[in-house]
């Protein structure tokens, strides 16, 4: 029996269809059609790699929007308790580039927060509050590209090693903590 597949709303690629795929295929068609981001304005499952204590960790990101050459929202999917993947998430935007990516967005495609990643500080908890093209291309002259100092890249490295633990093993297809 052949494993039913959908078609990826940004890419065009066949992947599986979970409940999980349905969910980040709903964000990305809400960012095309309801917030003006055109598809090549958003960056698919990008990988951030980190070591800590000589252990390799790997976390994917759903989502980056990137505008003039910068990446601004990081969004990451889950399918409950949001509440439970703000530290993951905000230290994934911490940690990916050289400077700290400006909002970090979590959401079950419905309950969604916002936050200003520098400060950790939830900005709002509605899909809707995920700034449309338009109002995060004015944003961006006032925007500050903040590197993380070093001290603190120990320490959100750190919270990456707790979550890896709790990584559900490859075959699960509904977590986004699994390791494909």
């Amino acid at each position: 029996m052949a494993e039913e597949t959908i078609i990826d709303f940004l890419t065009g690629k066949r992947l599986p269809d979970t409940d999980m795929e349905r969910l980040r295929q709903r964000v990305a068609r809400f960012l095309v059609e309801e917030k003006g981001y055109n598809r090549s304005d958003i960056e698919v499952k990008t990988t951030l790699e980190t070591t800590v204590d000589n252990k390799k960790i790997v976390f994917s990101i759903d989502y980056i929007i990137r505008l003039e050459g910068k990446r601004l929202v990081l969004i990451n999917c889950f399918p409950t308790a949001l509440v439970t993947r703000e530290k993951l998430t905000l230290a994934c935007a911490r940690l990916l580039d050289d400077y700290q990516i400006p909002f970090t967005v979590i959401t079950d495609g419905f309950a969604t927060e916002v936050f200003d990643t520098v400060s950790g500080k939830e900005l709002a908890n509605d899909l809707n509050a995920i700034p449309d093209k338009n109002s995060l291309i004015k944003m961006l002259p006032q925007i500050h590209f903040t590197s993380l100092p070093e001290e603190r890249k120990i320490k959100e490295k750190r919270i990456l090693a707790a979550f890896e633990m709790l990584k559900c093993p490859g075959s699960c297809k509904e977590c986004s903590f699994s390791t494909s």
